[in-house]
């Protein structure tokens, strides 16, 4: 069976001048999105993952396991995270505490998403060296999982020590009844460290084609350590929106994503990506990551969909594309960017409408080998 889940990353949908915010406009922007992650349990999405920023109309999110809390009290089957929380942004205890509040919240729902995080100006402004990263939330990880797992734990490592130490609340699910924890993993270290440690991932923004060979390394460093790493363990985020026909969904979809990656180039992408890549992060890597989404004016439509990172178009183009790249990626796992940039609520009410209705059906009764 193949899931398809929801992603939100929240984008502000107008002026970037903070002296132009609309509080107002905001305040109905929370409340359809609201309404439109309701609608995604109706329409049989398998959970939703929200997305943390700061300081950048990208994202409303900054504090994204608020949405987890508000969502588990209006739904409930929805699986519920985000994808993912920037560990070198947080101390790692608080998070592991908010895991075990929300594992009750959620009533067993929760779904635990990690990331180390590649926006340069965000740790800028948090006064965090971006070399850092790296081991910040490998030591940051390692005292989550010992607080979520041991009565009692003690932790030593670089950015945090903890003599014998009991949280409260302990979580609801035990290690072994909790789902996997979701790692965001683009580089190649951080592609082999997570097969060798068990961890699930999750790819984004890059071509089909080299997708694969990151799903193809990850499971060969997983088998080499002994850990399983099959069609459950890697899940794939691609933009997608859904109407009556091609032509329709392309001509409301581009505007959107034009105005939500523009937004992603000014906060996210590096500045001089051919000639400066921080410290700790694989030049060679970043440089091709981001390069599709570099320079000044809109994207390159016809490019990103022959990519695959776009998928937009009519139920059936949509489905068939879906099915193809879960079988090429060897994926079980589709998280769906439905909601971006400048689309409006009856929009994207529209679009989750048709997923459910000629969409998701394929998906499920479709098995990935």
């Amino acid at each position: 069976m193949i899931k398809p889940w929801l992603f939100d990353n929240f984008n502000y949908p107008w002026s970037p001048d903070p002296t132009k915010f609309d509080t107002e406009a905001t305040q109905d922007l929370f409340d359809w999105h609201l309404d439109a992650w309701e609608l995604a349990e109706r329409v049989g999405f398998e959970g939703v993952f929200f997305s943390e920023h700061h300081y950048t109309p990208y994202a409303l999110s900054p504090s994204a396991n608020l949405l987890v809390a508000a969502l588990a009290q209006r739904t409930q089957r929805l699986k519920l995270g985000v994808m993912a929380n920037i560990l070198p942004m947080h101390n790692p205890r608080r998070l592991a505490e908010e895991y075990a509040m929300l594992d009750y919240l959620t009533h067993g729902r929760l779904e635990i998403g990690l990331g180390r995080g590649v926006d340069e100006r965000e740790f800028e402004r948090e006064g965090i060296p971006l070399k850092e990263t790296r081991a910040r939330f490998q030591d940051g990880l390692r005292l989550i999982e010992e607080m979520l797992s041991k009565p009692v734990f003690t932790h030593t490592g670089e950015y945090s020590n903890f003599a014998e130490t009991s949280m409260w609340p302990q979580p609801r699910q035990s290690m072994s009844e909790r789902p996997p924890i979701w790692v965001t993993a683009l580089s190649p270290e951080t592609v082999d460290w997570c097969g060798e440690k068990g961890y699930n991932i999750s790819t984004a923004f890059q071509p089909t084609e080299k997708l694969r060979a990151t799903h193809d390394r990850y499971r060969a460093a997983a088998r080499k350590a002994g850990n399983p790493a099959g069609p459950d363990s890697v899940m794939v985020l691609r933009n997608v929106y859904v109407a009556e026909t091609d032509e329709e969904a392309r001509a409301i979809a581009e505007p959107a994503l034009n105005h939500m990656f523009g937004l992603y180039k000014e906060s996210v992408v590096w500045k001089d990506i051919e000639n400066t890549v921080p410290e700790g992060y694989d030049t060679e890597f970043y440089q091709s990551f981001f390069r599709p989404f570099a320079g000044s004016g809109p994207m390159n439509w016809e490019t990103l969909v022959d990519l695959g990172i776009f998928i937009v178009g009519s139920p059936s183009t949509v489905r068939d594309t879906l099915l193809k790249q879960a079988h090429e990626l060897g994926t079980s796992n589709l998280l769906l960017w439905g909601a971006f940039g400048t689309l409006s609520k009856e929009e994207t009410m529209n679009s989750f409408e048709l997923l459910g209705r000629e969409v998701f059906p394929a998906l499920r009764e479709e098995t990935v080998d």
